[in-house]
Parts: C-alpha cells; structure tokens; sequence
C-alpha cells in the first residue's frame, strides 16, 4: 500500500504473556457488539480458566498496543494443540491483524512446542473466522449444530 511516497509496512505483531503489567489491560478488550454472538465469552472467563486449567493466555501486540488475546492448551489425552480463543479488539479490526496475530500464533505454537498439528473450533455462522482458517490452511474434521473443528496439520 502506497502512502504519501512511502509503502505502508505491516505492524509488527508480537504475543506476550500476560503478567502484572497487562492482565488488566486484556480483560478489557472486547469485540463489536455485533460480534459477542460467535466470541460471547469475555476475556477474565479466559483468564480464570487459564489459571486452574492450564491453558496459556498472550496478549497480542500491534507495533507495541495491546490489539488482541489468545488460549492455547494441550489435549492431555492425545497431546494434540488447542487454540482456545483467539480475538482483535473491535478498535483494531480491519487492518490484517487478525492473520497476522494468527499466524504468529501458529508460528509460536509449532516452534515452542513441537507439534504436528493445531486443532481449533469456531461457531457454524462465523463466516469471517471460517474464512481466515481456511485460508490459512485448517480443514474442517467435524461439524455440528453448535461448533465447527478445523485442523492445520504440519
């Protein structure tokens, strides 16, 4: 993209985990009211289950602004990956950073943890998640009336 003479670079995304510093910050982001239908469940929901069911919450970083949140856990029954949630703040949507912030989630997630595939689950009527995960590679495994499970297999 072409500014002023210039080519607009692509914000540098980086996920940090929460700690005293941002935990706050991330409890309250939120999607558009429009949104709350397929990403109902808010940020301290994540945040409490992280605590007593060993998930791992990060925050995701836009050229150093809090911009989103995600969970990722492991299945301990077949030690499969999990991305649990995944959201940008409604105030910075529209700008890529919902692929940028997943991808390098599935980056983090493969380098730090020797997987060979990542599981994930989306509500049947959120056509923009679908999108993004297809795009990215995931193929749907199953589906029912309440959640749709995407695989990205390495």
């Amino acid at each position: 993209m072409e500014t002023c003479g210039r080519t607009r670079l692509s914000p540098i995304i980086e996920l940090r985990p929460l700690d005293r510093s941002n935990w706050y910050a991330c409890t309250q982001l939120e999607v558009t009211d429009d949104q709350r239908r397929v990403f109902p469940v808010p940020v301290v929901y994540w945040l409490a289950e992280s605590a007593y069911c060993g998930f791992t919450p990060l925050a995701v970083y836009a050229d150093e602004q809090l911009a989103g949140f995600a969970v990722y856990a492991v299945d301990p029954e077949d030690e499969s990956y999990w991305i649990m949630a995944f959201m940008i703040d409604h105030k910075f949507q529209y700008r890529g950073l919902g692929r940028s912030g997943m991808e390098e989630l599935i980056r983090h997630i493969e380098e730090n943890h020797a997987c060979d595939r990542i599981i994930l689950g989306h509500r049947p009527e959120n056509k923009r998640a679908s999108d993004l995960y297809v795009s990215l590679g995931f193929i749907e495994v199953s589906r029912d009336e309440r959640e749709v499970i995407r695989e990205l297999v390495f």
